[in-house]
């Protein structure tokens, strides 16, 4: 009778803590879900932004004026050095950073500006 009753103590342990290791991994889940949640919400709400945007011109940068105060509409906004997406990225620039745009665009969708980093090239679809 003692070996069944230790027999079912432990089994019954077991299965406790199995249950407990199974409900963290289940609180991990839910939190990353949570988190591509609301990544998705993010980037939807780029998206939407950008509908009217078309590439391959000024369209955004027309709605700007030289001396404009702008800024990120994402973190991690590349400053180029020149108006493209191969040339150097001098620093990356979060949605707080201040820029001011110099009145001088691209015909590829990026505008320049002056950050507290120095002069660059961003896209401009990503500031507002």
């Amino acid at each position: 009778m003692k070996k069944l009753a230790l027999a079912l103590t432990a089994a019954t342990i077991f299965c406790a803590q199995a249950h407990a290791g199974f409900a963290d991994s289940m609180r991990d889940l839910r939190g990353t879900l949570s988190q591509i949640t609301d990544t998705t919400k993010e980037i939807t709400g780029v998206t939407k932004e950008l509908g009217g945007f078309k590439s391959g011109g000024n369209a955004n940068s027309s709605n700007f004026k030289s001396g404009q105060s702008l800024y990120p509409k994402i973190n991690n906004l590349a400053l180029y050095q020149s108006a493209n997406k191969s040339s150097s990225v001098l620093t990356k620039l979060t949605k707080n950073t201040d820029l001011i745009f110099s009145g001088n665009a691209s015909n590829n969708g990026f505008i320049e500006v002056t950050t507290e980093h120095g002069n660059g090239w961003v896209e401009a679809h990503l500031v507002q």
